[in-house]
């Protein structure tokens, strides 16, 4: 099980660089995986998507995803996992008055046009 992360939030600090949230507790459903860097931005798309599309090739329902980062980016990812594995995601809603990642999965019925 693999938790790929689209884009980490961060912040400068004294001139270093700082995560903006702690993701440890999404680790109870895999490891973390960021897809893209903090400073991908959604202004020349062809390598963002090529970059996509191999990091998520083995997306597979056992797999999840936190949906941090820029909203271009984020659309992307969550529609290039959906193509991969035929309509189905799996993402993990951050609930602070538990403080406990929460899976949310959706399945949009695609099939593999093979």
């Amino acid at each position: 099980m693999t938790v790929f992360v689209v884009q980490r939030a961060t912040y400068r600090e004294g001139g270093v660089l700082k995560d903006k949230y702690d993701l440890s507790p999404a680790e109870e459903f895999g490891e973390l995986v960021e897809l893209l860097d903090a400073d991908t931005r959604p202004f020349n798309l062809e390598p963002v998507i090529d970059a996509l599309y191999s990091r998520l090739e083995d997306f597979g329902d056992d797999d999840y995803m936190i949906c941090i980062g820029n909203p271009i980016l984020l659309s992307l990812a969550v529609s290039i996992a959906l193509d991969i594995n035929d309509g189905r995601v799996q993402l993990l809603q951050w609930n602070g008055r538990r403080g406990t990642y929460v899976p949310v999965s959706a399945d949009l019925g695609f099939t593999d046009a093979d």
